[in-house]
């Protein structure tokens, strides 16, 4: 059993802002996202997050990073957050999440 203090499961969710929709780009039909930053006094960007809880989430999302001409082979699934800003939305995941992305959001 959790101690009272952890019975509420949280998670971190980095913030993203849309910059295109479906209908900018109809060759890719996917949103486009770009990370949300702080800016310092001092210059330095921080990425926004905020913590929520475990049952708020609904579905998760997969992204796809905007590469631009030349690809990074140095991009894993665990560094590609930290190398790009810009991601597509991928809304052909699933089922559920085409049919919520281009019926509720259009």
């Amino acid at each position: 059993m959790l101690p009272p203090r952890l019975a509420t499961p949280l998670l971190y969710v980095q913030l993203f802002e849309v910059i295109s929709h479906l209908q900018d780009d109809p060759a890719v039909m996917m949103y486009c996202i770009r990370q949300q930053f702080e800016t310092s006094p001092n210059g330095t960007q921080t990425r926004l997050g905020t913590i929520v809880s475990l049952t708020n989430v609904t579905h998760t999302i997969e992204l796809i990073p905007e590469y631009s001409e030349r690809v990074n082979h140095n991009v894993t699934s665990t560094t590609s957050l930290e190398l790009y800003n810009t991601f597509y939305l991928n809304s052909f995941s699933d089922k559920e999440w085409y049919h919520s992305l281009h019926t509720d959001f259009c």
